[in-house]
């Protein structure tokens, strides 16, 4: 599965230019309404959100499969990184054979970089902005998250994600693309105290050769 575009509100769109630009230098084009965002194979795209907007989001970059240490040392001289309560702030997983680290944007979302070990992505060279590669998760939170674990993968032809689903934390798709569920409220990790709040959002792919949008909330599923 494959994330193609995503869509999200901003307050601050100079403020998130500004950002993507000189922080992971990513090419952007900034209107009085809008920010695009050229995310390797995704197309971001930050709306101007109303005054009383309130929340962030989560999702993730994934980067060629060995050069995890390189991209730490490139994103942590340029923002702070996200660190759990004993103070580790790169985050290894066995089920995933997977590395991640995190940090936040100027909207205070919750970023990640992920080294996904099954992928055959490895990069020569320096790390730099064109190692970032696509995003390939976005966190979709809800009051029902079996339940929309159910629809998505019967709606798109997709499965849960490398665990058994649960109530509280469910991803669905596959190493190129996760849709993220967790159960409203719950704070991204890692320690990170963003909730994981019902927000709208609109998010393309394609999985199994059919294109898709979800939009919402409440969530929609086209496709």
């Amino acid at each position: 599965m494959n994330i193609t575009g995503l869509e999200l509100p901003a307050k601050d769109l100079q403020a998130q230019k500004d950002f993507y630009a000189n922080v992971l230098e990513l090419p952007t084009r900034l209107t009085s309404s809008r920010l695009e965002v050229k995310a390797g194979k995704t197309d971001l795209l930050f709306t101007q959100a109303p005054p009383d907007f309130d929340g962030a989001y989560h999702f993730a970059f994934n980067i060629p499969e060995n050069q995890f240490r390189a991209s730490k040392e490139w994103i942590s001289s340029r923002i702070p990184l996200l660190h759990d309560e004993s103070g580790k702030d790169e985050f290894a997983s066995e089920n995933w054979n997977s590395h991640a680290l995190y940090f936040k944007d100027a909207a205070g979302n919750v970023l990640e970089f992920i080294a996904r070990h099954n992928l055959q992505n490895a990069a020569d060279g320096a790390f730099d902005s064109r190692q970032i590669l696509q995003i390939s998760e976005i966190g979709l939170p809800s009051e029902d998250v079996m339940g929309l674990a159910n629809e998505l993968c019967a709606r798109l032809g997709i499965s849960v994600f490398k665990q058994q689903a649960n109530e509280t934390f469910t991803p669905v798709g596959d190493d190129n693309g996760l849709l993220i569920l967790p159960i409203q409220d719950r704070i991204w990790i890692p320690d990170s105290g963003v909730p994981a709040k019902l927000l709208p959002v609109k998010v393309r792919g394609e999985a199994n050769g059919k294109r898709w949008e979800v939009r919402g909330v409440p969530y929609e599923i086209l496709g």
